[in-house]
């Protein structure tokens, strides 16, 4: 999450999700650069023929702040990204409003208590050894009772530094694994299982000790940020990062590195958080940035889901895209591209 350093049964359905998006990269897939879009099997049960669900985090986590973005672009979005603790109520008045307005949910459960000025962190070895069990046995009720898949992860972008305060990596594979099996108890079958890294290649030898295993995991997902400097001393337009450089960085990781930590790099792919740093003088950078995602897309139909950071980020950056009319309107361009408009709404 960009906006804070440290926030931050295998059911029929959640295998048809994983198989069947699975099918759609081998049927998209030709000898061609770009492959071609016709032909392919649904992804059920998201009702997506080769093409990637579109999805946004607001700054607010509110229906609001939901509407009034899909009115800047001028379309509804697929999926929404929100973030709770281990004691929320998941999901809460504003997912169900997410839900009955027909958006998807991908849900981060973190291991905080989000309570308070400071939030603290809650151990893995303690989410592993039941400690948190009546809550997070409520939650996962809470997901069951949504007719739709919810995409759910434990600890996004696991693999920061300030994460690493909470356990090892065998203590995270624990709690993971110990979460998905709650979620199995309680008959939440509609659980589709995404593992989010920061997709940064200083971490990635760190994510590759954080695999929780096949049988537990059901999308791969993670971050692309154009970030250009932002951190630092201001936004530098000479080290802007490509949507295509940074899918490339990773893709190559899983293919490489996947097998020799037991992944199965076939899985399907989301980009849970996308965003760009703003060019004070010259918009049009950013909004070439947003128009490219996709025909990358194209090119990598593994990633089956793009949700785009319209929020604030961490030590001067800045991910809004409505705070400058010609970037919004670029997103609205790149929204309205048939790859991305692939998933059937049903409110």
């Amino acid at each position: 999450m960009a906006g804070n350093e440290f926030m931050v049964v295998r059911s029929c359905r959640v295998l048809v999700v994983t198989v069947m998006a699975a099918a759609l990269l081998a049927a998209c897939t030709d000898d061609s650069s770009t492959p071609k879009a016709t032909g392919c099997p649904p992804a059920e049960p998201l009702d997506l023929r080769c093409g990637a669900l579109w999805g946004i985090t607001t700054q607010e986590p509110t229906q609001e702040a939901l509407d009034g973005v899909e009115d800047e672009v001028g379309r509804q979005f697929d999926l929404v990204y929100r973030f709770h603790d281990l004691n929320d109520t998941v999901p809460d008045e504003q997912d169900l409003a997410a839900v009955e307005s027909g958006h998807l949910l991908h849900i981060s459960i973190e291991s905080q208590d989000f309570s308070g000025d400071q939030p603290t962190g809650r151990t893995w070895a303690d989410v592993a050894s039941g400690m948190y069990d009546d809550q997070l046995r409520k939650q996962a009720k809470g997901i069951a009772s949504i007719n739709d898949p919810v995409f759910m992860t434990f600890d996004h972008e696991v693999d920061q530094p300030a994460r690493m305060a909470l356990g090892t990596p065998a203590e995270f594979v624990a709690a993971w694994r110990h979460l998905h099996d709650i979620y199995e108890q309680e008959g939440a079958t509609n659980a589709v299982w995404v593992w989010v890294i920061l997709g940064w290649a200083p971490s990635l030898h760190v994510a590759a000790t954080l695999w929780p295993g096949n049988d537990y995991v059901d999308w791969i997902s993670w971050d692309i940020y154009n970030q250009s400097g932002c951190r630092g001393a201001g936004v530098e337009p000479g080290l802007a990062s490509s949507f295509e450089q940074d899918v490339r960085l990773v893709s190559t990781w899983i293919h490489d590195v996947g097998p020799g930590i037991g992944m199965d790099p076939t899985k399907p792919w989301m980009i849970s958080e996308a965003g760009s740093a703003l060019y004070p003088d010259d918009a049009a950078k950013t909004a070439d940035w947003y128009t490219a995602i996709p025909d990358v897309l194209r090119d990598y139909p593994q990633i089956a889901a793009v949700t785009l950071w319209d929020h604030d980020g961490h030590l001067g950056c800045d991910y809004r895209f409505d705070q400058d009319p010609s970037i919004t309107e670029a997103v609205a361009e790149a929204g309205q591209d048939s790859w991305v408009n692939k998933y059937e709404h049903h409110p």
